[in-house]
């Protein structure tokens, strides 16, 4: 598996334990992956998460997909769950990414939290919503803008209704 192929593009992984992760994707090699941690091996990094080699079952370049998410399959998925699910920085990090689809994955996925339809807990929607003022600010990205938008408001008629929001008892 030539992991090298794959730099700048978007993919979806598949790691042993069948977990799909879409992003795109640069390559580390294994000296910069024994810069940057213990392990010296290739890899493939989404953002802030790294795969190496040896626990990537397969890998699918997603590069000729269009459809309504553009490259992606989905709206979002299980790395913009465990984004949110490991807390504001995590967030914060992929809001102010520089790639934008990462940024409305990440608003699409936090739609379901932001919701209390949904059921979800989401002990930090103050934070999350001072990072989307943030964005707001700071992006000249009509969509994601928009889509920050919406979750701002989907927080004021919650609060205001509920007093408080994602107190449901389902866990991502």
């Amino acid at each position: 598996m030539d992991l090298g192929q794959y730099d700048g593009q978007c993919v979806r992984i598949t790691v042993l334990n069948g977990d799909i992760f879409d992003g795109v994707c640069t390559y580390k090699s294994p000296e910069c992956s024994a810069r940057e941690s213990d392990q010296c091996e290739e890899g493939l990094q989404i953002i802030y998460y790294v795969f190496y080699k040896s626990d990537i079952k397969s890998i699918e370049s997603l590069e000729n997909h269009t459809g309504p998410y553009g490259k992606f399959l989905d709206p979002y998925g299980k790395f913009e769950v465990m984004t949110v699910e490991s807390g504001i920085d995590s967030i914060i990090a992929v809001l102010f990414c520089d790639d934008n689809e990462h940024v409305m994955r990440l608003l699409n996925c936090l739609d379901r939290y932001f919701d209390p339809y949904y059921g979800y807990e989401f002990p930090c929607h103050a934070e999350a919503v001072g990072a989307l003022c943030e964005l707001l600010d700071t992006t000249d990205d009509e969509d994601i803008k928009n889509e920050a938008e919406h979750l701002i408001e989907t927080w004021k008629i919650y609060r205001d209704i509920y007093g408080s929001i994602g107190s449901g008892k389902n866990s991502p």
